[in-house]
């Protein structure tokens, strides 16, 4: 069965800078009823604690169009990256509304350079001086 929504951006880049235009065409196979398409422009993170989400940008079309071509300004941040206990990712999302039963995603990086951000481990100060004084220091991860 063809996916019902699909999402193409102009570009084969996954990695862009705050200011880039992301553009491209959500396509969707039309149905009986009053439902709509939207498309959303958001980060998430992910990881341990609490997954957080925004809702940057949101365009809605009819469904009885059966296509729509969308530009977006990327905003100057937060930053896509990936760390040990958490991560912070940006998409595009494609729904069919209300239910959205079906839906699409293009995931991407937003960063200052356009190149992933890798964060590594910083030893704290307790962690430093026990392991000064000889004691075997283990994460529980």
């Amino acid at each position: 069965m063809p996916t019902p929504i699909t999402i193409e951006v102009d570009y084969q880049n996954t990695e862009f800078t705050p200011g880039d235009t992301i553009s491209g065409k959500v396509t969707w196979q039309q149905v009986d009823g009053n439902r709509q398409v939207a498309l959303r422009l958001f980060w998430f993170t992910s990881g341990r604690g609490t997954q957080d989400i925004e809702v940057i940008r949101e365009l809605i079309w009819p469904m009885s169009e059966g296509s729509a071509d969308f530009s977006l300004v990327l905003p100057e941040e937060p930053y896509s990256f990936s760390g040990t206990l958490i991560s912070l990712s940006w998409a595009l999302e494609a729904v069919l509304l209300p239910s959205e039963d079906a839906s699409e995603r293009f995931e991407f990086n937003l960063t200052p350079n356009g190149r992933p951000i890798t964060l590594t481990p910083v030893e704290n100060s307790v962690t430093a001086r026990l392991k000064k004084k000889g004691f075997s220091v283990t994460s529980n991860n």
